[in-house]
């Protein structure tokens, strides 16, 4: 099975099964992500682009500086932004972070939904995927550039 193919199947399987919207960039080195996939919202895409909001997330900032998962509302008291209050009003009242990796090597995930906090089976599931998709890109970098265009080509 191609890469493309079994990054897609993993990603393919959380939209059918969850009511879950979500952010995950793969490989990230220097602050910029090898793959990208988002389910979000365009409108919050594009409110969290034109406020650059990457630069005070306070998942973003626990994500470079952790490995794991948690909730959003654990980083509450960091949010001085309201970076959370405003995806709340595009649908993403509540979720959590995963990053893995190394910090010049990492791979996160940023999971939301509108319908109440994730359960902690919930975030092991979105944790083991994140680690999943890091481990498959190992070497990513020295990969086919039709595979990594293939890569880059997925969208959900």
């Amino acid at each position: 099975m191609t890469l493309d193919a079994k990054i897609s199947g993993l990603l393919q399987r959380i939209v059918e099964l969850h009511d879950w919207k979500f952010a995950v960039g793969v490989r990230i080195r220097f602050n910029n992500p090898s793959l990208l996939y988002q389910t979000y919202p365009q409108d919050w895409q594009d409110y969290y682009t034109k406020n650059a909001l990457v630069m005070v997330d306070p998942t973003v900032r626990w994500g470079l500086q952790n490995t794991g998962y948690c909730r959003w509302s654990s980083l509450a008291d960091q949010d001085s932004e309201g970076v959370f209050a405003a995806a709340a009003k595009y649908g993403l009242g509540y979720g959590f972070a995963v990053s893995e990796g190394s910090p010049m090597d990492r791979t996160m995930g940023f999971f939301a939904r509108s319908t109440g906090e994730f359960t902690e089976s919930e975030m092991q599931e979105g944790d083991a995927l994140v680690k999943e998709l890091h481990q498959m890109t190992e070497g990513f970098e020295n990969m086919d550039p039709a595979e990594i265009a293939a890569a880059r080509a997925i969208k959900l």
